[in-house]
């Protein structure tokens, strides 16, 4: 019996270890596939890291070194400081006596953040893959292999406990059959104790083995089932804004307004706002120019990201003659002009270069506005909400006349250019035209609650 029980025991203890030995190897291969994960993600972050860094550093350098071509012409001369030691030879820019060439660098600078942004999202591909097979791995043994290799075991266990529990009570058969043959008691007459056989018949396997499992449940520690989550690289908010920038210099005023959810353009409201703070009592505000270098950052912050642009701090409320000139850049290089070309040119039909809009009869001048009235309330509401605003921006400047020398005829100079440039590039109709656009900026103006 000893020898028969030796043997079954070595059978079932062959088919344990060859359990445990499947669940070794799951659990190995999910440990490397961690081990890959965490080098993947590590990889991944650093070089999202040095995509970051590359993306602010390009930023930053266009931000206070690029100038756009145009911006001399638009914002006065303050592009050209006397005393500068840099010259221009053909298209290059010459500094000191090296004579680098300046567009080289932002050059540069964008073709290595390229490199580095497709090099970061490889790598974020790679993490994200391998994400999902150590997940998948964990799934399929935590929800799959685990329990059914639990099942084969608590099998085991009961195969085992019902054998060893059947041997035991064959032995204990027929030892006390042989005790009997010797006329031995088999139980103490006292009835204080129990023989063999019921010692072996009360024995309870499941019990036994719920409370061994109650009492060593919490020894290995919970194990953590969930599957692993996807920890993405948090970039600044500024490296964030350099990868992804809501430009709105050169953008049609519905494509900019629908995609920021806005109804007046940020820029329009944002520089009002400063201007009526701190620029109404400003001699010249909008005829002067403001520094070339200046408005072109200010250019850069507007089209990197118009929403988070202070216009009140210090640096920039210094001078407002800044602020001015980038509204009127703005307006200025706004596709199709703030007015569409069919009701800018029925609108300056209205007036010609010789008739004196003052000296208008109050009953013309009533049907004119009305008819302006009319011709706006046509216009596509981005365009008949953005003209609104700067009209009431205007007017509020005008009210300052007495400190700003801005009335609305020397606005209408400054703006009518602006807001209805020439449809024709010959200089005499150009010419005419700009007369008429000051002559209907100045009549919108004057008449602005009649028509708005």
């Amino acid at each position: 019996m000893s020898d028969y029980l030796g043997n079954y025991v070595k059978t079932k203890e062959s088919v344990r270890r060859k359990l445990r030995e499947t669940e070794q190897r799951y659990q190995k291969a999910i440990e490397e596939s961690q081990q890959q994960l965490e080098k993947a993600r590590a990889k991944y972050e650093a070089q999202s890291g040095e995509w970051e860094r590359l993306l602010v550093k390009s930023g930053n350098s266009k931000a206070e070194g690029a100038q756009p071509a145009n911006s001399s012409s638009s914002t006065g001369s303050g592009g050209n400081a006397a005393g500068s030691s840099r010259k221009t030879v053909g298209s290059a820019v010459v500094s000191g006596i090296f004579g680098k060439h300046k567009g080289a660098t932002h050059e540069a600078l964008d073709r290595m953040g390229q490199e580095a942004g497709v090099k970061a999202k490889v790598a974020n591909e790679a993490y994200k893959r391998l994400l999902q097979q150590t997940n998948t791995m964990r799934r399929d043994f935590f929800d799959v292999q685990q329990p059914k290799i639990l099942a084969s075991v608590m099998g085991l266990v009961e195969e085992v406990d019902q054998f060893l529990k059947f041997t035991l009570g064959k032995y204990a058969y027929t030892y006390e059959s042989a005790v009997l043959a010797d006329a031995i008691t088999l139980k103490p007459m006292d009835g204080a104790s129990v023989g063999m056989v019921e010692m072996v018949g009360d024995i309870d396997s499941k019990a036994d083995l719920d409370a061994y499992l109650q009492a060593t449940a919490t020894r290995g520690g919970r194990v953590d089932r969930a599957s692993i989550p996807y920890r993405e690289y948090r970039m600044s908010l500024r490296a964030r804004l350099y990868a992804n920038p809501r430009p709105v210099f050169g953008v049609p005023l519905a494509e900019q307004l629908a995609r920021d959810h806005q109804h007046v353009p940020l820029v329009l409201t944002k520089c009002a706002e400063a201007v009526e703070a701190f620029g109404l009592q400003n001699e010249g505000i909008y005829r002067q120019s403001g520094q070339s270098s200046q408005v072109s950052r200010l250019r850069s912050e507007f089209d990197l990201d118009a929403e988070h642009v202070d216009l009140r701090a210090s640096s920039y409320a210094s001078d407002i003659n800044n602020i001015a000139s980038v509204l009127k850049l703005y307006l200025r290089e706004l596709p199709g002009g703030l007015i569409p070309a069919p009701q800018r040119a029925a609108m300056l039909e209205l007036f010609t270069a010789t008739n004196d809009e003052d000296s208008l009869a109050d009953a013309d001048r009533t049907r004119k506005a009305a008819t302006l009235a009319d011709a706006i309330g046509g216009l596509p509401a981005p365009h008949r909400n953005t003209l609104e605003c700067l009209f009431t921006h205007l007017d509020k400047v005008q009210a300052f006349q007495e400190y700003n020398m801005m009335n609305s005829e020397n606005l209408s100079i400054v703006f009518g250019p602006t807001i209805l440039p020439p449809a024709d590039n010959s200089p005499a109709n150009a010419a005419l035209d700009i007369r008429r656009s000051a002559k209907l900026v100045k009549f919108i103006l004057d008449n602005r609650r009649a028509i708005f």
